[in-house]
């Protein structure tokens, strides 16, 4: 997809933002958008969507906040709230039209590393033939102050282990991505070319549409490598928990729709990969069967052990060969229990 002269590398940060009326949305935003300010190379364009906010005078205070921000704004406003996918589709179909063929996702309350644009411009203009990029994530308060790894929730310790892994590089890395990681799928260390976030776009779903798209991004063959030594600045409160979890209706209404989505994601990315024949069937369903058991572990270390087991109880009915090799010993027993439990009522 051509791109007018000029802007082939600058860099377009794709920002969508909810307000509900509470003070510390606004008080974050602003401090997203002075992480920008502080980039060491200026060739950013930022594009940040109104996703329909309820709270009244939105409108003129991200205008007011834009005029305000020493760098190039867009304010962007969603005709009905849809939720941050559908917020980002709006903003990547505007930075394409403008002529801006990199992107780098950021929520509207994480931070971006000062050399995340110098970075990711270099990387891409040595790479030609790379689609993807993402970077590290360090955790922070809603203060700014880093978290102690041993503070964290489960879910969030898992998170940090997995930036340990060996990195992924190279093309068909879908499976790996699948079954080991989620830390590649927080969206403010995504960073793409537009014409891949164009080519596949964020689905109508209001929660964990983000690791839904990473899977059908590099289940579409999309080349990824790791960004070093710019970690985004990933905000977690220590106060008051996760907002989606609270807007979807608690954990396990939200670890419930994170399955589903999630699940959908997968399939599609799996589908894409059989069409193309970079994977037969037989393959697909060994890697579903493998995200049910790593979906499992995630949502009970998350408060949500009932919905665990069911993972567990899916897996082994997709691929039971696969789930006696992946799954632990106990997770074959609580299957074993569980099912023993439901004969018996």
């Amino acid at each position: 997809m051509p791109s007018p002269a000029g802007h082939s590398e600058t860099v377009a940060f794709v920002i969508p933002y909810f307000d509900d009326g509470l003070v510390w949305r606004r008080e974050c935003l602003r401090l997203t958008l002075a992480s920008l300010e502080r980039q060491t190379d200026p060739d950013w364009h930022a594009y940040l969507v109104d996703d329909a906010s309820p709270a009244a005078g939105t409108e003129e205070f991200l205008a007011g906040l834009a005029a305000s921000v020493v760098g190039s704004v867009t304010v962007l406003r969603a005709p009905r709230n849809g939720g941050a996918g559908q917020a980002r589709n709006l903003a990547i179909e505007a930075a394409h039209r403008d002529g801006h063929a990199l992107l780098a996702y950021l929520d509207a309350d994480d931070l971006a590393h000062p050399r995340r644009v110098a970075a990711v411009r270099a990387l891409f203009a040595d790479r030609p033939e790379l689609d993807f990029a993402y970077s590290d994530i360090e955790f922070i308060d809603e203060n700014g102050r880093p978290w102690d790894p041993d503070w964290l929730l489960p879910g969030l310790r898992m998170l940090d282990e997995q930036q340990r892994l060996p990195k992924l590089r190279g093309r068909e890395r879908w499976i790996e991505q699948a079954v080991e990681r989620d830390n590649i799928a927080i969206p403010s260390a995504m960073n793409l070319r537009t014409a891949l976030a164009l080519r596949v776009p964020f689905p109508a779903a209001p929660f964990c549409e983000d690791v839904a798209t990473l899977f059908r991004y590099l289940g579409s063959g999309a080349a990824i490598d790791h960004v070093p030594g710019i970690p985004t600045g990933y905000r977690v409160p220590k106060e008051g928990g996760s907002a989606s979890r609270k807007q979807s209706g608690g954990v396990d209404a939200f670890n419930r729709m994170r399955c589903a989505n999630e699940r959908e994601g997968l399939e599609e990315a799996i589908a894409t990969a059989v069409a193309r024949g970079a994977a037969d069937e037989r393959t697909g369903r060994a890697v579903l069967c493998r995200y049910l058991i790593r979906i499992g572990r995630t949502v009970t270390a998350d408060g949500s052990p009932e919905l665990g087991r069911s993972q567990l109880r899916q897996a082994r009915e997709l691929d039971p060969g696969t789930f006696a090799e992946h799954a632990t010993a106990a997770e074959r027993g609580a299957v074993e229990v569980a099912q023993a439990g439901e004969a018996t009522r």
